[in-house]
């Protein structure tokens, strides 16, 4: 099994934390993470793909884990300067074309690559792990309200049982994976309590009563491969929502998962298989091949 680096990077002069498996190996996967996650969370299924002869590649975003905080919230915490982010960090890695696999926040910045014109080449496929172009707003103010105000807590133990109780809607863990997701997942304070381990201004650049995120014009440009998971009890991804996506993109691979919400987590071995046969099924030189004999 290829062991899995930890690297720190200088993007945009702020150090970004990023892991990484196989770096000698062949096609590229990188894995982008949900609003107030990290890389922590494809750590399985780094080590898996990195097996099957993949590189595999996942920060934690500006602000989150153990990237570098932001100076300057409200203009650093926003989608341009995350895009901007991954196309640095696909030029480091020298990637020409990568497997995109984004879970909530980081599908929204994969929808965006894989729709812009300079860089929809350098995504071959793309999985959209529980998000859509649209986020109800019902579900924006939930994730408002628990990530804009981070609870404190004096032991380990009581904010364990807050962040079980947050991320139930994952789906199902063993008690070592909701030690290794949750231990990575707080931090220690200067008065020697904990919170969550993510800069509390990520939401800086973010207003409530402002206009409602709306990528379908870039989603319906997509030409990638795509797969969608979906839980069926997420308020983030509804069924309305996923009708709507299967509509735009009728070749659009989906899977639903009962008893789980937002969003599927790459800990559980169904979940993370499926996203494991897409990728196999969809090999970048035959990606490119095919868009050759398009053309």
């Amino acid at each position: 099994m290829s062991e899995m680096l930890q690297q720190y990077l200088i993007i945009n002069n702020r150090e970004i934390h990023v892991r990484t498996w196989n770096p000698e190996g062949g096609e590229t996967i990188f894995c982008w993470h949900g609003l107030a996650r990290n890389s922590i969370d494809f750590v399985a299924l780094g080590d898996e793909l990195a097996a099957k002869g993949y590189r595999v590649i996942a920060p934690d975003t500006l602000g989150r884990g153990l990237s570098e905080w932001a100076e300057s919230p409200s203009e650093e915490y926003c989608y341009a300067n995350y895009v901007d982010l991954a196309v640095k960090l696909m030029d480091f890695y020298s990637c020409d074309k990568v497997h995109w696999v984004g879970t909530s926040m980081g599908g929204l910045i994969g929808i965006l690559l894989a729709s812009h014109s300079a860089f929809a080449s350098r995504i071959g496929s793309l999985v959209l792990n529980d998000v859509g172009p649209e986020v109800p707003n019902a579900a924006l103010k939930r994730i408002f309200n628990y990530v804009n105000s981070p609870l404190f807590f004096k032991r380990y133990n009581d904010i364990n049982q807050y962040l079980q109780t947050l991320y139930q809607p994952f789906g199902p863990h063993t008690s070592q994976q909701w030690q290794t997701m949750i231990s990575a997942s707080v931090r220690r304070l200067d008065n020697g309590g904990y919170s969550t381990h993510y800069d509390p201004k990520i939401l800086a650049g973010y207003n409530p009563d402002g206009p409602a995120l709306n990528l379908w014009r870039q989603f319906k440009r997509l030409r990638q491969p795509l797969m969608l998971m979906h839980g069926l009890h997420s308020d983030v991804l509804t069924k309305d929502i996923v009708k709507k996506m299967r509509d735009v993109q009728p070749d659009m691979f989906v899977n639903y998962y009962l008893g789980c919400g937002h969003a599927p987590n790459m800990f559980y071995k169904s979940y993370r298989t499926d996203v494991e046969h897409f990728i196999e099924a969809h090999p970048l030189v035959e990606i490119q091949e095919d868009k050759r004999n398009a053309g």
